[in-house]
């Protein structure tokens, strides 16, 4: 097994070091769904670390659904969620390559009203908030609230709710003949929401990137509004497509 050891480095950037290896491995194929991952006090002997580390670590990415952790068994890989072609929003590297972009549904929950979605929709109507994990290319997560109709999240949602690979948009077009015409774009950098920081493990109140698309069809009127949400992201350029299809 190759000695991965670091001399002296932080131990954010050893955990780091653990679970971008684990996504590399994972992403090669070395690692596939289903295989058992590892143990902490394996991870300990090879990268050098503490046993706090090596847990904080397979903590970090069964919080991304990257991995399950089993009583008893062991952790094994889940996976990265379904890589959905997002072209509304990309991601490139320093040399100009488009980053893969995987999407996991954490879950679905009734949205609470409040002004913006209120403003937005000018409806009364109860809406669903579906929670998803973004994964780029193994870099960085990013955590997203798409609202919808409820009556709309019935029409696309299967027995066991939205799977991972369901591009939204697109499935609102298909089933529901509600093409996205038209998206306005809103970019700020505020306070995360409670949700968002716990899915990112980032400090709570602190303020981070916030991207909003509203996405409307036929006569202007409103079909989903989603929110993405995101730390300081390191060597990596956000670009916003210029053609006509919304992102996911």
């Amino acid at each position: 097994m190759t000695d991965t050891r670091l001399d002296g480095p932080s131990s954010r950037t050893k955990l780091r070091l653990i679970t971008d290896t684990l996504l590399e491995d994972i992403a090669s194929g070395k690692l596939r769904t289903g295989d058992r991952v590892e143990s902490e006090r394996q991870l300990l002997r090879r990268f050098g670390v503490s046993l706090g580390t090596a847990q904080r670590a397979l903590k970090e990415l069964e919080h991304r659904g990257v991995l399950v952790r089993e009583h008893g068994r062991g952790t094994f890989v889940r996976g990265v969620g379904a890589q959905v072609n997002a072209r509304y929003v990309r991601f490139f590297d320093t040399d100009g390559r488009e980053l893969a972009v995987y999407w996991h549904v954490l879950a679905h929950r009734k949205a609470r009203p409040t002004r913006r979605l209120s403003l937005f929709f000018r409806s009364a109507d109860p809406l669903v908030c579906v929670e998803r994990q973004i994964d780029v290319d193994g870099r960085f997560a990013l955590f997203n609230e798409f609202f919808l109709s409820v009556d709309n999240f019935n029409a696309i949602a299967g027995p066991a709710g939205i799977p991972d690979a369901t591009n939204l948009r697109e499935s609102l077009a298909d089933r529901l003949a509600l093409p996205t015409l038209r998206v306005e774009q809103f970019i700020s950098f505020e306070r995360l929401p409670a949700r968002a920081t716990a899915a990112l493990q980032y400090p709570a109140q602190q303020p981070g990137f916030v991207m909003e698309l509203r996405g409307l069809t036929v006569g202007e009127r409103p079909l989903y509004l989603q929110r993405i949400y995101g730390t300081a992201f390191d060597k990596t350029s956000l670009v916003i497509g210029k053609d006509d299809h919304a992102g996911a």
